[in-house]
């Protein structure tokens, strides 16, 4: 069949290669409709007792059914060294306690406790004073940018050491020192706005910045406005260039032909079978081809030759691969609803395109678009956008998925298996980010975590082994915005320090941790 052919695919008639999760996601769902039918249990209490550790007047106390703590029951920072834990159903338990003076240190070793419907009381052990893997507060930086969804690393400056670009939801676009988060230069959504007139898009969808090269090893920036995109240069904010669009663009990357030639830039816009092809040196018009529909989520690079394509979800369940000059290469057409951008990854059997839709994650061959199997999630689609990362250094990356209720999965390339997955926690994560935070070998994933400002989880088993708390002053509260929260770590500003960034729970702006001073270089994604 012509690679140019549209394929038409059902799910009932998958046949999938891939080990498909059997209800792993659904098992909490399940368990909570299946209490509902049971006899009400009587409640009882907890009173939980530890010894002190000098100067340490806060704690974190938590209570789960498991030893491995992923049914966690009570979750709290608490003052003092004892606590009553109310509201428990009869049943055994594990309880543990640890430090948070800012951030938490290291837990107990957990304790069972096999309760009654009467109410009982335990007591603790000496809590270790050597602290676990923890950001220091003091060492990073706040920002008043306004929420910023995806953060970018960029050499706006200078090509050995790394900014930050990042796009508010305003469409207010900000290049910033990536060692104390000033602003080197803001761009406005509507650069020609007068006096008293608004200057942002209207709360619609932002663009997300394309990171052009630049001279001597430094990189520009192509940014939405309320005409078109224009190019602004990265160590300066100068606009160098600027294209009029009929619509708003959405989505945007660089292609590069197969045998090699200039760049192009390929722009989608919202709502508009329209694709731009532009030159991304001066902006200027080269051709404009249609697509079968819109584009519904950020196209991503696509391994052509030696050159690069771009790949784009379009409603109607359909991915389409088009070349540098805008000419269709791969297309398909799948009976489900696309959910999150798609992911391009080189794996043990080949380069494989991962794509979240409402029934699951889809993988399939990046030579053809056929599929080759799919992990079903029950109830919880893949939501933001699909990482990848060599977590356990065998050479072959894993996937990480995250979920609309809030779960963190790794997806093995080789087998297509769930590695591990997370309790819901990461509710309003958008995407994952990468550190060996122990420094035990391993890489581990970081993720926005609801009314944390981050959480890391073991990359060996998904157990949560780094948190940084947000600090709450003067009486502020977290958000309650929807708005999905998106880290990055590395080696932002100088190079000094290894920093996760992202928007913090308030969405205030942008905040930067450095991660533990012991963790490894953050991996490459």
């Amino acid at each position: 069949m012509s690679q140019k052919q549209s394929l038409t695919l059902r799910f009932v008639l998958l046949v999938s290669l891939l080990v498909v999760a059997p209800s792993t996601f659904a098992q909490s769902g399940r368990q909570a409709t299946q209490n509902k039918t049971q006899p009400t249990q009587s409640k009882t209490s907890l009173h939980l007792v530890w010894p002190g550790q000098q100067g340490v007047l806060r704690y974190r106390l938590q209570v789960a059914r498991d030893v491995e703590f992923r049914d966690i029951v009570f979750d709290r920072a608490v003052f003092g060294t004892e606590y009553l834990v109310t509201e428990l159903a009869p049943g055994s338990y594990y309880w543990r306690v640890a430090p948070a003076v800012k951030e938490t240190g290291t837990f107990t070793p957990p304790r069972l406790v096999v309760i009654t419907e009467q109410p009982i009381s335990d007591a603790g052990t000496q809590i270790k004073s050597t602290p676990s893997p923890t950001a220091v507060i003091d060492t990073g930086w706040r920002t008043t940018t306004g929420p910023v969804t995806l953060p970018l690393i960029a050499h706006l400056r200078s090509a050995s050491s790394n900014d930050l670009v990042g796009v508010n939801s305003d469409g207010m676009v900000y290049g910033l020192d990536g060692t104390n988060g000033v602003a080197l230069w803001t761009a406005r959504f509507r650069p020609n706005a007068k006096q008293g007139e608004p200057t942002g898009n209207g709360g619609a969808q932002t663009f997300t910045p394309v990171l052009i090269d630049g001279r001597n090893g430094l990189t520009n920036v192509v940014v939405a406005f309320d005409g078109g995109v224009r190019a602004i240069e990265g160590a300066t904010g100068r606009e160098l260039w600027r294209t009029t669009l009929l619509n708003r663009p959405i989505s945007g990357a660089i292609a590069s032909p197969e045998n090699g030639g200039a760049r192009t830039l390929l722009i989608a816009s919202d709502k508009s079978t329209a694709l731009a092809v532009l030159n991304p040196d001066n902006g200027k018009s080269i051709s404009e081809v249609k697509l079968d529909a819109p584009v519904i989520a950020e196209g991503a690079q696509f391994p052509l030759g030696n050159g690069n394509g771009v790949i784009f979800a379009l409603e109607g369940g359909e991915l389409d691969v088009r070349s540098s000059t805008g000419e269709r290469v791969r297309f398909v057409k799948m009976d489900t609803t696309i959910t999150t951008p798609p992911l391009v990854v080189k794996g043990p059997r080949g380069t494989l395109v991962l794509v979240g839709t409402e029934s699951g994650l889809i993988s399939l061959t990046a030579s053809d678009l056929k599929p080759t199997g799919r992990i079903a999630t029950e109830g919880d689609a893949p939501s933001g956008r699909l990482t990848a990362a060599d977590l356990d250094g065998d050479g072959t990356p894993e996937v990480i998925l995250l979920t609309s209720r809030g779960r963190v999965a790794a997806i093995s390339t080789v087998d297509g298996k769930i590695k591990w997955h997370t309790p819901p926690s990461a509710t309003d994560a958008a995407s994952a980010t990468f550190a060996d935070l122990d420094k035990d070998g391993v890489v581990d994933v970081i993720v926005a975590g609801g009314q944390d400002f981050a959480r890391g989880f073991s990359g060996r088993d998904g157990s949560l082994i780094w948190r940084a708390e947000e600090e709450i002053k003067g009486g502020a509260q977290t958000s309650s915005s929807n708005q999905s929260r998106a880290l990055v770590a590395g080696r932002i500003g100088d190079g000094s320090k290894l920093l996760v960034v992202g928007t913090d729970t308030s969405r205030t702006g942008l905040r930067a941790v450095e991660l533990p001073k012991d963790s490894v270089k953050a991996a490459k994604e």
